[in-house]
């Protein structure tokens, strides 16, 4: 019995941390993504997250390892999400279309998170040297194996070279997702989504052949 109840309180301890960890990385998406990764500052964070700034060291070396970590932590989540949302969906194009629209969807209800991604982390230079490079490459390998599915399925040109493809299509969404964050989030992300699929899934489909067989 004794053994039953030392399982049970390590299992709840290690749900304490792993809440106070994911309270102190909503907080710091908050106030980095809101105030910048230069203004914000470890006494914000922590204020905000309902802690001591002492408490954010126990998970974090520092400002910039919390920064890196955040990234990280949220791939986690949003690779089983988007991949959730992939099922049931037949047809990479298909796929494709689905993802531009869940990631710029996911951006504009997260728009903390997009600037700390794009806005803070793609100018820092330990940012492609570090684990969170790493976990925006498994992100967007999403887009790699859709185009990879697509020339498999015969949907997309097989001369397609599919790691410019990818580059294509996630400078695409970057690049819209940066403008709207420089410009004051002032109107829908989403409004791009569908000429946005179009555009990219016209370059890489593959033509259907007009010619017809003689009867």
């Amino acid at each position: 019995m004794k053994k039953k109840l030392k399982f049970t309180k390590n299992i709840f301890n290690e749900n304490q941390e792993s809440e106070k960890k994911k309270k102190i990385l909503a907080s710091a998406i908050k106030i980095i993504g809101d105030k910048g990764y230069q203004n914000a500052t470890i006494a914000e964070i922590a204020k905000d997250a309902g802690i001591g700034d002492a408490t954010i060291y126990e998970y974090f070396k520092n400002k910039e390892d919390l920064l890196l970590s955040i990234p990280v932590e949220v791939t986690k989540e949003l690779i089983p999400q988007i991949n959730d949302h992939m099922m049931g969906i037949k047809g990479a194009l298909n796929k494709l279309r689905k993802f531009i629209w869940w990631w710029l969807n996911y951006v504009e209800k997260n728009p903390g998170y997009g600037s700390i991604v794009l806005l803070e982390l793609k100018t820092s230079k330990t940012y492609v040297s570090n684990e969170a490079y790493q976990a925006a490459r498994n992100f967007y390998k999403i887009v790699l194996d859709i185009i990879k599915e697509g020339q498999e399925e015969g949907s997309v040109k097989k001369e397609i070279n599919i790691f410019l493809a990818r580059s294509i299509c996630v400078g695409a969404i970057e690049h819209i997702i940066i403008r709207w964050l420089l410009k004051d989030r002032r109107y829908s992300l989403t409004q791009y989504a569908d000429e946005l699929a179009d555009l990219l899934i016209d370059s890489f489909k593959k033509e259907e052949s007009t010619t017809s067989k003689e009867p």
